[in-house]
């Protein structure tokens, strides 16, 4: 008896990508329209500790606004392309096509931040744009302050929060370093600093945050279920919502539909790129770093200029295929 109750408890397997990603999908389908019965389009959508705290002290906030920036997408994307080009010595990516994993997951989450904040078009909470400027920070950080600390557009649900989850998770499911457990921790201590930044802040409401957190694992999870090991299934998953975001930015009064086009752009241009080559190799650090200064001069143009629908794209998809494309330049070079 005691072998048969041992042999039954061997015998249990974890469930299957596609059983977590339709899980996780629902729960996030039960979760938004749960909310939606309480009517999120309201600036006063917070009881008891879903209220916003927004602490006095200008040093809290300074914190806050600095660990904010994890969760920003200039930071989410650095990440993710520094995880897709570099190798070391004790390789943290196998192959390239995880690390092509995280960026498709990346692209594919800032679509989504665009689809479902157009789709519920709530307002920050009261107060949210303002802040009051610390007397002991000099006059020059006053404008880096105000924008660290404030939010303005849409709030729900957090793109911090979809964002810092989605590529945090991604990278502890891709990375090789340390156990299992110990990414899983790291992601998860990110994610909760990144949303508890937020609510300090007084950018957020607690559910603007849990349900931003629910989001991101649920695009994780179907990546995980359609392209384990094939990100050209992910970046057309990115490309995908990123349709669907420029669609809700053009339905959307307050919608900006160039931000949408980036990373429309970025998948389609990514995913070609892939298509094409197929990378086998990384960068080193040297040649990460030199391959990455065209890369960033393009985004942050794109990025300062807010240009049209179809240039952004264009540019966005030339950085991003560029950045596909690096590895197997260098490749050719060496040889």
């Amino acid at each position: 008896m005691l072998e048969d109750e041992s042999r039954e408890r061997t015998d249990w397997s974890p469930p299957s990508q596609s059983t977590v990603a339709i899980v996780a999908i629902a729960a996030l389908v039960v979760t938004l329209a749960f909310v939606t019965a309480f009517d999120v389009a309201v600036a006063e959508r917070g009881i008891g500790v879903f209220e916003p705290l927004s602490p006095p002290l200008g040093t809290a906030l300074a914190v806050a606004g600095l660990i904010t920036q994890l969760g920003d997408p200039w930071f989410l994307v650095l990440l993710a392309t520094f995880a897709y080009l570099v190798n070391s010595e004790r390789s943290s990516i196998d192959e390239p096509r995880d690390g092509a994993f995280v960026l498709a997951v990346t692209f594919g989450a800032f679509s989504l931040i665009d689809v479902l904040k157009n789709a519920f078009a709530a307002p920050r909470p009261p107060g949210a744009a303002e802040v009051t400027i610390p007397t002991w920070l000099p006059p020059a950080l006053g404008g880096t302050f105000r924008s660290i600390t404030t939010g303005t557009g849409y709030a729900f649900p957090s793109g911090h929060a979809i964002g810092a989850t989605a590529v945090f998770a991604a990278l502890a499911y891709k990375l090789n370093v340390g156990s299992r457990a110990a990414r899983w921790s790291a992601a998860g201590a990110g994610i909760v600093l990144v949303i508890a930044s937020r609510v300090v802040l007084g950018v957020h409401y607690l559910v603007d945050v849990s349900v931003g957190v629910l989001a991101g694992l649920s695009l994780v999870a179907v990546a995980a279920a359609i392209g384990h090991r094939r990100p050209l299934r992910v970046f057309a998953l990115g490309a995908t919502l990123g349709v669907l975001a420029v669609i809700a930015s053009v339905l959307s009064p307050a919608g900006e539909i160039w931000s949408a086009g980036q990373w429309l752009g970025a998948s389609l241009g990514a995913g070609v790129a892939w298509y094409a080559v197929r990378p086998s190799h990384h960068l080193d650090l040297v040649e990460t770093l030199i391959a990455g200064v065209p890369i960033a001069i393009i985004w942050v143009v794109v990025y300062t200029t807010s240009p049209p629908l179809v240039i952004t794209m264009l540019g966005t998809a030339i950085a991003a295929g560029l950045t596909i494309f690096a590895p197997t330049v260098a490749d050719h070079l060496r040889g």
